[in-house]
This record gives structure tokens, C-alpha cells and sequence, in this order.
């Protein structure tokens, strides 16, 4: 339960979803948190929620697109508590569309969301983690930036960059003290995913629709790819770097 004991981790989009759950077992294991989000009152009260489980934790109004946010952010962490040792860059948005589906303006929004956002993010520590000459990046990518998954052209490309981003900055700061990593989650059994579950005439057909693509023929689970981010934040893996881990029922393997 100390596996991060210490560590200054920020996590972006841990108002709620899969953010909120990598949040949370990162406080399990010891680390100070901060929330990064532009829920407010949704972010508030996740901070809040671990607070009362004991655990410091800081939320801070960001929005990933902006580089001015993304200065305040990073200068009220120093501030509180003069470190930065893992960043997650979990935000992302989703919608379908193939190449005619999708407008302009879709494709930009979600490429500036999900990969100018990371970009941003992992510029905005790099410079206290180059000082520190330790931290380590984990950026949430998918199953869609290793496979073509039909009808999403802008997720998939999002995702696929943002997986060669990470491995840009584990060559260029390895030398540094920089670690960076990304996971590539499946279908997750999200709170999303409930409701939709929870509105289908039979939940069972529905669950097997969403699941029997999968070789674990089931739908992750958010606790398990957090267990993943922590690995990759702590320092049980100094020697992880740019690398990308699958954690998706082995479903960009068929």
C-alpha cells in the first residue's frame, strides 16, 4: 500500500471515469494527489472524497488545451507541495465518424483535446522533472492508436500520436532522469458503460455484444488499468520507458 508513498502525482480528468479510478489507487498507494479538471463541482468533490479516505489530494480548475492553465497548474503544485513526480494524461474525448462522417471541426476538437492536451501536459512538467533529474509520464492512449478500429478516424488518430509522443519523449529525456510510458486500455467497464448496459432490453445480450470481440471474452475493468498506471509511476519500473502496455483482453492481438 506504499508502492507511490510520497509521490506528487497529477491526474488529468479524475473528476470521474477512468481518471477518478487511477486517482484513487494511487492515493491507496501513498501518493499525494492532484486533480486536474474542468468539472469543477465534480472535481471538488472527488478531491474531497479522498480526503476524507486520508489521503492529501489538491483539485485544480485545468483545461489540457491551455498552455496558460496548464503554467497556473503546474505553479500552484510547486507551490503546495515543490515537487512533481508522475503525470497522467488521461483526458480524452470520443466520436464517431469515418473520413466523410467526421467534420473538421470534430476531428480538430478531439486531436486538441486528446493530443495537443497531452503535449501540453507533458511540456508544462518536464521542466521540474528535468530539475529534479527524476519523474515519470504516463499518457493514457488506446486500443485505437495500435489498431484501425473502423468508423473513428479521429480517436484513432489522436491515439496513435499520442503513443508516438510518448516514445519521442522517452528518447529525448532519457538521459534526464524522465520516464515515459502510455497504456493502451480496451472496452472498460465504466459507469458509461453501466448505464448503457442498464438501458438495453436484455443485459445480458447487451454485455455479450460489448464483450465477445474481446479473446477474455469480458470488458476491463478501471481498477485494472489503474493497477497498470501504477506500476509505470512507481519505482518498480526503472527501466520502463517508452513502451507501450496493452491492457485490453489481448484485443489489438487478432
Amino acid at each position: 500500500m506504499n508502492r507511490l508513498s510520497g509521490k506528487v502525482c497529477l491526474v488529468t480528468g479524475a473528476a470521474s471515469g477512468l481518471g477518478n479510478s487511477i486517482a484513487e489507487k494511487f492515493a491507496e498507494e501513498g501518493a499525494r494527489i492532484v486533480i486536474l479538471d474542468l468539472a469543477r463541482e465534480a472535481g471538488e468533490a472527488a478531491a474531497e472524497a479522498l480526503r476524507a479516505k486520508g489521503a492529501e489530494c489538491l483539485y485544480l480548475y485545468t483545461n489540457v488545451t491551455s498552455a496558460e492553465d496548464w503554467s497556473a497548474a503546474i505553479a500552484a503544485v510547486l507551490e503546495k507541495f515543490g515537487r512533481i513526480d508522475v503525470l497522467v494524461n488521461n483526458t480524452g474525448i470520443f466520436k464517431e465518424g469515418d473520413a466523410l462522417q467526421a467534420s473538421e471541426a470534430d476531428f480538430c476538437k478531439i486531436m486538441s483535446i486528446n493530443t495537443t492536451g497531452t503535449f501540453l501536459g507533458m511540456q508544462a512538467v518536464l521542466p521540474q522533472m528535468v530539475a529534479q533529474k527524476s519523474g515519470s509520464i504516463v499518457n493514457i492512449a488506446s486500443e485505437a492508436g495500435l489498431i484501425a478500429i473502423p468508423g473513428q478516424i479521429a480517436y484513432n488518430t489522436s491515439k496513435a500520436a499520442i503513443i508516438m509522443m510518448t516514445k519521442s519523449v522517452a528518447v529525448d529525456f532519457a538521459t534526464r532522469g524522465v520516464r515515459a510510458n502510455c497504456l493502451c486500455p480496451g472496452r472498460m467497464h465504466t459507469a458509461l458503460v453501466q448505464r448503457i448496459l442498464d438501458a438495453a432490453p436484455d443485459y445480458d445480450v447487451q454485455y455479450k455484444l460489448m464483450s465477445e470481440d474481446r479473446p477474455l471474452k469480458r470488458m476491463g475493468r478501471p481498477e485494472e488499468v489503474a493497477m497498470g498506471a501504477v506500476y509505470l509511476a512507481s519505482d518498480e519500473s526503472p527501466y520502463a520507458t517508452g513502451s507501450v502496455l496493452s491492457i485490453d483482453g489481448a484485443y489489438a492481438c487478432v
